[in-house]
């Protein structure tokens, strides 16, 4: 059986297109020496393009301080990272969009770590990522562990969940699903199956990886003590109460480190959800008045699921 590490480890390795690697570039001469690693995942590396999207990286950094240059910056990604800031760049002969969170290393070891209680770092990070930098052998180690931590991690907190026997599918469209309702996410309810589907044999490989290939009926199967039952359903209460508190008060830290940052969360919102809003010169001028009004109209428009 293929080990989890040897799986996610070659997924690191996967070319990125062009305009990534430019971005990812770009990246590290503007955080700079303290920058340790430049993570690639989201939609654009599913679909491997960035056309009509914005492509998703995590920096890892050493020092907030130094990677910030501010100290109210780095205060708030001390206390409730990461810190998320919309960039443009120009490439050839079109305009590159991304979303980029800074974080520093320790913090995001344990988030996908399985002592980690919120799912925000290891469901995000239980789907591919590429490693497009990382500064020496032992923080590409590092970022490879926490990887396989974060796609373990969200397997055993998932399984619970399940009936006596149950598929890959199942498990990772029930764990999408079950994350998603722990963030402030306007997702179609359609999309932890679209994810699921976009690359089944790669969630299939992982899964055999972390539980063992299944017998020859095609499914898992496992003992369900009523107590566990109970006990994982209320764990699930808990993380999506507590999740959508820790990303709403992520929306208004955003208001004071995201630049562009309500442009940005328009524009998501009305990919996902249908929902449109038109931004006036005035409200952006108070960000965080205006990111206050816009989760409540979203949230009463159907907009957040």
């Amino acid at each position: 059986m293929v080990h989890l590490t040897s799986i996610i480890e070659a997924e690191t390795k996967d070319q990125a297109f062009p305009a990534a690697d430019a971005f990812c570039n770009n990246l590290k001469q503007q955080y700079g020496p303290s920058t340790l690693a430049v993570l690639f995942y989201g939609s654009c590396l599913r679909q491997k393009t960035d056309a009509g999207l914005v492509l998703d990286f995590y920096v890892l950094v050493d020092s907030y301080a130094n990677a910030l240059k501010s100290q109210i910056a780095a205060a708030f990604a001390q206390l409730l990272p990461p810190n998320v800031y919309y960039l443009e760049m120009p490439f050839e002969d079109r305009v590159v969009r991304a979303k980029v969170a800074v974080i520093s290393a320790n913090q995001f070891l344990r988030g996908t770590s399985r002592e980690a209680f919120t799912s925000s770092l290891w469901a995000r990070f239980a789907q591919p990522t590429i490693i497009l930098y990382a500064r020496n052998d032992k923080v590409r180690n590092q970022v490879i562990h926490a990887l396989a931590n974060a796609v373990s991690t969200m397997i055993t907190r998932t399984t619970p969940l399940l009936g006596e026997t149950f598929s890959e599918r199942d498990l990772w469209v029930r764990a999408f699903t079950e994350t998603y309702g722990a963030e402030l996410r306007p997702e179609q309810k359609t999309k932890a199956i679209e994810l699921v589907e976009s690359n089944f044999t790669r969630y299939t490989a992982v899964t055999n990886a972390v539980l063992g290939p299944h017998k020859a009926s095609g499914v898992f199967h496992q003992i369900l003590i009523p107590q566990q039952l109970v006990r994982a359903k209320q764990r699930w209460r808990l993380r999506r109460f507590y999740g959508k508190a820790l990303n709403a008060l992520r929306l208004i830290k955003a208001s004071f480190t995201f630049s562009g940052s309500l442009d940005y969360a328009v524009w998501k919102i009305e990919r996902h959800s249908g929902v449109k809003f038109d931004l006036t010169d005035a409200e952006r001028q108070r960000p965080l008045l205006t990111g206050i009004k816009l989760f409540v109209k979203t949230l009463r428009r159907g907009g957040l699921r």
